[in-house]
C-alpha cells in the first residue's frame, strides 16, 4: 500500500539505476553477466551509487517518501555472504537474491516480505562487430543443466519465488529501426490496459508525458519465460515481463493482478509460508535453510555434488519499506473503536 506519490517516487530512482546498468549493454564489449550482477550491487548500495552518476540517489528517495504525509519510511540494504566451506560451491556469481519487506506498524496484520532468487541472463548481439541488437535478439547463454536446476528449486519453492533478471539495452541505445518496433510491441501490449489502481495510473500519466520507465533495460519474469527474445521482453511488459523499476513499486502498491501474475494472490497455506520462510531463510545466509534445501534438492534427485548446483546467490538486497514508523510507539496501532 503505497500513494500514488510513492509509486513514483520508486520509479523515478529505480529507473535511474536501469539507465545507468544498461548503458553497458551497448558498449563495444558488453559487459558479463557477472560484471552487471556486480554493478547492479554496487548502484543499489548507498555508499558507491553516487560513483555510478545516480542524480535521484536513495537519500532523495527517502526524503521525498518521508515527505508524503510523514507516513513512509525506505530503508536498503546488501549483504555480501562468506558462505563456510562446505557450501562454497553452491555459490553462483550471477544470481542476486532480493527480499521486498513491507512493515505496516499501523496495522501489523498487513505486513509482509517476498523473498526472490533472481537468476541474471544477458540478451547477446544480433551482430558484434559493429554491435547491433534486433527485436530478435535472444538471451543465448541459457543452458539445459540450468533449466533442470531451476525446475527443481520450482518444484521445492514453487514458481513464484525464482525469476530471471533479464539485462537488455535500453530502446535509446539501439538502432531507429529496432527503436520503433519496440515502442508499437509495448503501445499494443499496453493500448487496451484499463487504467486503474495506483500503477494504472502510473502508466497513463507515462503515455501522458512522455517520461521512459517503461523504456527499461532491466527486466524480471517468471521462469517459465526461458525462450524470449528481445521483442517479447517489450511486447509482454506489465504482464509477463516487469522493468526491475516497476517490478519494485507494484510489489509494494500491492496492485492484485500483478500478485496474481506472480502467483500471490492467493498465498495463504501453510506449505505457502514454509517455502517463503526457506527462500528468506537461504536469502538471508541462514545454515540451517542451506542445509534443508541441499537435503531438499538431494530426494528430489539432484546431484548436489555437480559443478551446476549454484544457487546461493553472493549477494542479497533486501528494500524495506515502512508505513508509520515516525508514530509514537505505544499509540501507533488504529483504535477504530
Amino acid at each position: 500500500m503505497i500513494t500514488p506519490k510513492a509509486f513514483g517516487f520508486i520509479l523515478k530512482h529505480f529507473d535511474e539505476i536501469d539507465q545507468e546498468l544498461s548503458k553497458k549493454m551497448t558498449h563495444k564489449r558488453p559487459w558479463s553477466e557477472p560484471s552487471l550482477t556486480t554493478h547492479l550491487c554496487d548502484l543499489l548500495d548507498e555508499e558507491t551509487q553516487e560513483e555510478g552518476r545516480i542524480q535521484y540517489t536513495f537519500e532523495h528517495l527517502q526524503r521525498d517518501l518521508e515527505a508524503e504525509d510523514n507516513l513512509f519510511g525506505i530503508e536498503l540494504s546488501i549483504e555480501t555472504f562468506e558462505y563456510n566451506a562446505t557450501h562454497e560451491r553452491y555459490i553462483s556469481q550471477s544470481d542476486l537474491g532480493l527480499r521486498l519487506v513491507f512493515d505496516n506498524q499501523i496495522e501489523p496484520s498487513l505486513s509482509w516480505t517476498r523473498p526472490y532468487f533472481l537468476q541474471a541472463k544477458k540478451l547477446f548481439p544480433q551482430q558484434a562487430n559493429p554491435l547491433q541488437y534486433s527485436e530478435s535478439s535472444r538471451f543465448s547463454s541459457f543452458d539445459k543443466e540450468q533449466k533442470v536446476r531451476i525446475e527443481l528449486l520450482n518444484q521445492i519453492f514453487g514458481d513464484e519465488y525464482v525469476k530471471y533478471l533479464l539485462f537488455n539495452p535500453r530502446p535509446e541505445g539501439v538502432d531507429n529501426e529496432t527503436r520503433i518496433k519496440l515502442a508499437y510491441l509495448r503501445t499494443r501490449r499496453l493500448a487496451s490496459e484499463i487504467f486503474d489502481f495506483t500503477s494504472g495510473l502510473q502508466i497513463h500519466q507515462e503515455f501522458l508525458s512522455g517520461t521512459d520507465t517503461l523504456k527499461a533495460g532491466i527486466f524480471i519474469t517468471n521462469t517459465k519465460n526461458s525462450s524470449l527474445n528481445f521483442g517479447q521482453v517489450h511486447g509482454k511488459i506489465l504482464h509477463e515481463t516487469f522493468p526491475l523499476s516497476w517490478f519494485i513499486a507494484m510489489n509494494f502498491a500491492n496492485n492484485h493482478g500483478f500478485l496474481r501474475n506472480n502467483g500471490f494472490a492467493e498465498q495463504s497455506t501453510k506449505a505457502d509460508a514454509e517455502s517463503q520462510k526457506l527462500v528468506d531463510g537461504v536469502l538471508q545466509g541462514n545454515k540451517q535453510m542451506i542445509d534443508e534445501l541441499i537435503q531438499k534438492l538431494e530426494h528430489a534427485g539432484a546431484d548436489v555434488t555437480s559443478k551446476n548446483i549454484q544457487l546461493l546467490p553472493k549477494h542479497t538486497i533486501t528494500l524495506k519499506l515502512s508505513v508509520g514508523e515516525q508514530l509514537t510507539p505505544d499509540t501507533k496501532r488504529l483504535k477504530m473503536q
